[in-house]
């Protein structure tokens, strides 16, 4: 019986040393520059219609990226959205024109608003922005957030696309990914704006 103690005694403080091995995650920095290089944007308006067009997106094609923002490794997500979305605009689904902006909030206090646009950018689902907007030593304290958004630029009236939010988790999320980093937004307002691409890196 001893014996069976010691063994079973040893077992555990094998597993706890294990434990304790694992390496811990980093500790945060204090401030961060945080830049958004771009989105991705549904092929479809709420109402299933073309961007720049009366004509319906087929619904398969809005079935189909419906299933891959399923995935659940976000980059992969992004990325197969992304390929999907530019594959449709150019079987003639008229994608939009992007611009936009998005402000940096810290305590309910304004760190400053970006544009969003590249000129001379047209027919594409998957927007990249001039710079990229950048926000430097930016505190990374839990009520930081980013409020964004995207507009699509015709020659008469400019249809609305959507809004976005990006808040502390996302933040720490792409600082540990240590890349440019994809956050879903597909569930936020109307959903047309899928995924904001950004960058996280201490400071």
């Amino acid at each position: 019986m001893a014996s069976r103690l010691l063994g079973a005694a040893a077992l555990c403080g094998i597993a706890l040393g294990c434990a304790a091995c694992k390496p811990a995650a980093p500790p945060l920095p204090a401030h961060v520059r945080i830049s958004i290089d771009g989105a991705v944007i549904s092929p479809a308006k709420a109402d299933g219609r073309q961007w720049d067009g009366m004509s319906a997106v087929p619904a398969e094609a809005l079935t189909a990226i419906g299933g891959l923002l399923r995935t659940k490794h976000p980059v992969a997500a992004a990325a197969s959205v992304a390929g999907f979305a530019a594959e449709a605009a150019g079987a003639g689904t008229e994608p939009p024109e992007p611009f936009g902006s998005a402000e940096l909030f810290v305590g309910g206090r304004s760190l400053g608003r970006r544009a969003l646009d590249r000129p001379g950018q047209r027919d594409t689902c998957t927007p990249g922005w001039n710079g990229p907007p950048t926000w430097y030593r930016v505190p990374l304290t839990p009520d930081v957030h980013l409020s964004g958004e995207l507009i699509d630029r015709d020659l008469v009236n400019d249809d609305f696309i959507g809004r976005f939010a990006i808040h502390h988790g996302h933040l720490i999320e792409a600082l540990r990914a240590r890349t440019v980093y994809p956050v879903a937004v597909d569930n936020q307002a109307a959903g047309q704006v899928l995924f904001v691409w950004i960058e996280v890196w201490p400071e």
